[in-house]
């Protein structure tokens, strides 16, 4: 990182978390003649909102290039080497090796709070800062999903917010789960999903979602209306306790503020006006169930600091900043899109045999393949693809082309192979799909309007970049589900999302496009 040496800027951070902490070292680190000062609503870290956060490895060698103080701080409070499986009363089936990295909120904060104060970055704690509270050079806002700094300049930023169909409540429970894992629970038409991960030695975060069905079916909304503000939903942690009593060995929740809510998707056109920056959450947000918003924060920091460092003219800083981040956070958003995609329509995924789950949990994002998997957990692999109707071979790296070379045989549509020519689809519905969530109440319409389409068969087309390919395979797999036979164009480059796409059941054929 470069370091400046003439004379500093100031730089009034909103918002303490770990956004804000870690943009107050690394800013300070660059230019220690820097004046810096974090503005923090609470009193301390032991009044800190959340549990668990998750890391990954990346995140933690980028700032080990940067502050490897810090990354070793960081590293000593976490609670690593532990695995992902999907868990059912059958028995767990493997979803990645032990390469998992999570620490407690609260440490975390710690940890930022001393090496902030180290480098002479001042904390103001318990004072609830806003743009007309503070003066200074550049002004991040580093205050979260519902920043109150970037409602009050949303005109210069282009502010679009989505919030998601699935309800969520973040808790927590006094023991270490063996395993990240996430199960299922519920009777009648209540379906509850768990994501738990431990943290520490004795505590593990429980994320708990619930789709439509069981908010309707478990009488949620009354108990979240007869929460009061800044108070944890008490009615619907006792039935989350009964519901998940095997999983938490007949002991409690633990709950911080803990209430139900809708993921929020932040997007902005713009990451900054006049003088003001936004990171984090305030930036941006990315669902949980793929990443962390503590990874995009402090990644947005190493960043921010950079480009502070590298640029006298704060607008020039500010365009440097967001041109390194930028790429990476939208592909990072689409990932998560899918994700959250994925989750919204696990009611419907729930009976499938567990290997298969897998297989598609693996694949839901478009960022890993079919081999990918299997090179991991051979097995798993192996009885997901019987679901096929045909033995996979041994060979994983060939095993794309097995899966786009079989036979395709629906009611519908026959074909040699998975892999379809434009001229043996002449009769059927074409639809075009630019992007989207496929699963969000949003797009019912147009998922009605497809699957009542004259004839059985429904290709779906659209843009060749990424993400749109992988909008359009989600709502293939939706309209699928709603009784057709879908073929989705997907440029040849992306021909083991392709097979993918086939082999859990997203679409039943493929046209390759140049």
């Amino acid at each position: 990182m470069t370091t400046r040496t003439t004379p500093g800027r100031t730089v009034a951070i909103i918002g303490g978390g770990p956004a804000g902490l870690a943009a107050g070292r690394l800013i300070k680190l660059a230019d220690p003649n820097a004046l810096v000062t974090v503005y923090e609503r609470t009193d301390s870290s032991s009044e800190t909102f959340g549990f668990g956060v998750g890391l990954t490895e990346a995140t933690m060698s980028n700032l080990a290039k940067v502050d490897p103080q810090t990354a070793d701080r960081m590293r000593e409070v976490s609670h690593g080497g532990h695995s992902l499986v999907l868990r059912t009363d059958a028995g767990d089936v493997g979803l990645h090796g032990a390469r998992n990295l999570a620490i407690g909120r609260a440490a975390l904060l710690e940890v930022l709070t001393k090496a902030a104060l180290e480098v002479g970055v001042e904390i103001r704690s318990g004072v609830k800062a806003g743009l007309d509270d503070v003066s200074a050079d550049v002004i991040v806002a580093a205050d979260g999903a519902r920043s109150a700094v970037r409602d009050a300049v949303a005109d210069g930023l282009g502010v679009h917010v989505e919030y998601g169909r699935l309800h969520f409540m973040w808790c927590g429970t006094d023991f270490a789960v063996d395993n990240a894992n996430f199960t299922w629970r519920g009777e009648g038409d209540e379906l509850f999903v768990v994501h738990a991960y431990p943290y520490a030695d004795d505590r593990s975060t429980f994320l708990i979602e619930a789709d439509d069905i069981t908010w309707e079916a478990a009488g949620l909304a009354a108990n979240a209306a007869a929460t009061p503000a800044g108070e944890s939903d008490t009615a619907s942690l006792k039935h989350l306790e009964r519901v998940f009593a095997r999983e938490l060995n007949g002991g409690e929740l633990l709950a911080n503020r803990t209430r139900w809510a809708q993921f929020p998707t932040v997007t902005l056109d713009r990451w900054s006006t006049g003088n003001v920056v936004l990171i984090g959450d305030a930036a941006h947000t990315a669902h949980y169930t793929i990443g962390s918003g503590t990874k995009l924060a402090i990644e947005d920091s190493i960043a921010l600091a950079a480009a502070l460092a590298a640029h006298a003219d704060t607008d020039a800083a500010f365009a440097a900043y967001e041109a390194a981040r930028r790429p990476s956070v939208q592909r990072f958003k689409h990932l998560a899109a899918r994700s959250q995609n994925w989750w919204t329509s696990f009611r419907d995924r729930a009976g499938a045999a567990p290997e298969a789950t897998a297989l598609s949990y693996m694949t839901r994002a478009g960022n890993l393949g079919i081999e990918h998997y299997a090179a991991e957990f051979p097995e798993a692999a192996t009885v997901a693809l019987r679901g096929l109707g045909a033995e996979p071979s041994a060979d994983w790296s060939s095993v794309d082309d097995w899966v786009l070379d079989l036979p395709l045989e629906t009611e519908a549509l026959r074909a040699p192979s998975k892999v379809i020519g434009v001229e043996a689809l002449q009769e059927a519905t074409r639809v075009a799909w630019n992007g989207g969530a496929a699963w969000e109440a949003g797009h019912d319409a147009f998922v009605a309007d497809a699957a009542t389409a004259p004839g059985p068969v429904v290709v779906v087309g659209g843009p060749s970049d990424p993400a749109a390919v992988g909008a359009r395979i989600d709502l293939a797999e939706r309209i699928r589900w709603a009784g057709k036979t879908v073929v989705v164009e997907v440029p040849d480059s992306l021909r083991a999302e392709a097979a993918a796409a086939v082999a859990v059941g997203r679409a039943d054929a493929v046209v390759f496009t140049a």
